[in-house]
């Protein structure tokens, strides 16, 4: 490694440094009386000891110890000053002093205190050898229990609180909770890439990584606040919660929370080169009143980062806690909450999906949107991926559901038959992983007096292949219980294709990136055809996505596909508008 690619930091010592501890030192001559030296003790000087100067060139220093001097001075009888008070102050001192340098560090100094001749006062020189100050052992000590006691409870290389010292802390909030009836929420965060930081640029950059996040972490807590390292790449963050509001619940300070130290860690670190940098998996945990512990806490924030990593990392994932006081699903309630994301200001539109045969409309896709502060439309990328960070991708996807089958009732009460008989709700990839997916999207369907049969759930080819297999029960449980399952994006990225016979899948949808092709590529068209024949095989329903031209219709026609969905057939429009659109004329 170059000079230029060196770490920039070091673990500096964070005890007391010796220069803190001495006390500005006295220095008399050697030919000064005792006398004078006696006067000064009682009258001006009020350290242990005073030095006394070399009696020749380049000689040792001496001390005078005040309580030995005193002592000598007063004499056995009385007559200690008549004795000694016009002699030079040479002749009462030490002149073999103990004494330290002062750049050296607690220990050192009390290794040599304890291997000198006795409990006494050191001098302590600079680094010319000169004296800068005179060194007491009781100082000395009481300042190394006190640094050896902040060693104990604290990480030695980034210096916040030690895992066992921090687990402490959060106990003592949880019984303050008790006894208040405030909660407690806890942040649990672990680094996305030490490991590639430590492998690619060396340990010495990942325990600069180490330090640099430990000193944002410390930076974004509030007084009270208990910030520790738990081990490894993990540090958590523990606060105490005053009684909520309608207002500001604990959840909207718990997400707020996960969000600043994700943003905190995520911030470039101008001490760090930017490969030495990493961002974090946010696992927040929240407990309130009679019901909070520190043990759950524990579990629940460790088990809630460990779902925000497996998304993808970079994310904030809040756990539900046990019972009582904020507790229970994170719903609405937290969706609403999510920082940065505003509900008023989404909308659901809808794009129709039409056959080839005729061109009728028979169902229609929901799509997110979302609109600006100067009221522009845009896309479902940024509440989603909010939502995503959060953990609160399937909370979003059921406001859709709802938003969704309101509005299919409305046009089957205008509309009658005219209306489509089924509505496509995309699910998130991170949503598959909720072990209450079945659950809920029922209990929305049966809430909203929505037929089974009349919405249709979209699977994402992106959502990973471990996120589809965990899913596969509830999409079975969804499957028996009536609700049809679509495959969405076949063919953009190949891999999907491997899934449609392992899913319990209904509809297949092409993706738009292989319409596009298919007039051109012979390997688009034989997709095409691939995917058509594999559904007639599997009973499936094949759409084709992103059909913008005649040619493409024609082409899907010819190939048997029996429904399209893009600008040709009609762009995405609210509720309205499509009633509007489907009203005969």
């Amino acid at each position: 490694m170059s000079p230029q690619t060196r770490a920039p930091w070091r673990r500096a010592d964070r005890g007391r440094l010796l220069s803190d501890l001495v006390s500005a030192p006295v220095v008399v001559a050697p030919t000064d009386s005792c006398e004078a030296v006696d006067v000064g003790f009682r009258t001006r000087w009020t350290g242990s000891s005073v030095l006394v100067a070399p009696r020749e060139a380049g000689g040792p220093y001496g001390m005078v110890a005040r309580k030995d001097f005193l002592t000598t001075m007063t004499g056995r009888y009385g007559f200690g000053r008549s004795l000694w008070g016009r002699r030079p102050v040479a002749d009462v001192a030490r002149w073999e002093v103990p004494w330290v340098d002062v750049r050296a560090s607690l220990t050192e100094a009390a290794e040599r205190l304890v291997g000198g001749d006795g409990y006494q006062d050191m001098m302590v020189t600079g680094p010319d050898g000169g004296p800068v100050g005179i060194l007491d052992p009781t100082t000395l000590m009481e300042a190394l229990a006190a640094e050896l006691a902040h060693e104990a409870s604290h990480d030695h290389l980034t210096g916040v609180t030690s895992r066992a010292r921090f687990v402490d802390g959060l106990r003592e909030l949880c019984a303050s909770a008790r006894d208040d009836g405030g909660a407690v929420v806890l942040a649990f965060l672990d680094l996305d890439r030490l490991k590639e930081v430590n492998d690619t640029l060396g340990h010495s950059f990942g325990d600069a990584l180490l330090h640099s996040v430990a000193t944002r972490l410390a930076a974004s807590a509030q007084p009270g606040d208990v910030v520790g390292r738990l081990g490894g790449d993990e540090f958590a963050l523990a606060r105490l919660l005053p009684a909520q509001t309608p207002d500001d619940p604990w959840r909207v300070r718990a997400l707020d929370l996960g969000e600043v130290l994700r943003s905190a860690i995520a911030a470039h670190d101008p001490g760090l080169p930017v490969p030495a940098h990493s961002r974090v998996s946010v696992g927040l945990a929240l407990g309130a009143g009679a019901h909070v512990d520190h043990d759950r806490l524990l579990r629940d924030a460790d088990l809630a980062m460990y779902g925000a990593k497996k998304a993808g990392g970079d994310r904030v994932r809040l756990a539900g806690a046990d019972s009582g006081p904020g507790a229970g699903p994170v719903g609405l309630a937290g969706l609403a909450a999510l920082p940065g994301l505003d509900l008023a200001a989404l909308e659901v539109h809808y794009q129709p999906i039409a056959g080839t045969a005729d061109g009728s409309v028979r169902e229609v896709e929901a799509l997110l949107r979302s609109r600006d502060a100067e009221g522009r439309l845009a896309g479902p990328v940024a509440p989603l991926d909010r939502a995503a960070r959060a953990g609160l991708s399937l909370e979003l996807d059921l406001w859709v559901l709802e938003r969704a089958c309101a509005d299919r009732a409305a046009w089957r009460a205008a509309l009658g038959d005219d209306a489509p008989a089924v509505v496509n709700v995309n699910l998130s990839p991170t949503a598959l992983e909720d072990p209450l997916l079945a659950d809920r999207v029922l209990g929305v369907l049966d809430a909203t007096g929505t037929p089974h049969a009349g919405v249709r759930l979209e699977l994402s080819e992106a959502a990973t292949e471990a996120q589809v297999a965990g899913a596969l029960p509830a999409l079975a449980a969804l499957r028996a219980a009536g609700v049809p399952i679509a495959l969405d994006d076949l063919g953009g990225a190949m891999s999907g294709l491997r899934q449609v016979t392992r899913l319990p899948v209904d509809v297949l949808k092409i993706d738009r990136s292989v319409v596009a092709g298919m007039l051109d590529d012979p390997l688009d068209a034989l997709l095409v055809e691939l995917v058509h024949r594999m559904a007639v095989e599997q009973g499936m329903t094949v759409v084709a996505e992103g059909v913008e031209s005649d040619a493409q219709l024609d082409a899907l026609r010819a190939a048997g596909v029996p429904l399209v969905q893009g600008f040709l057939v009609a762009r995405p429009m609210p509720a309205d508008a499509l009633r509007a659109y489907l009203t005969p004329a």
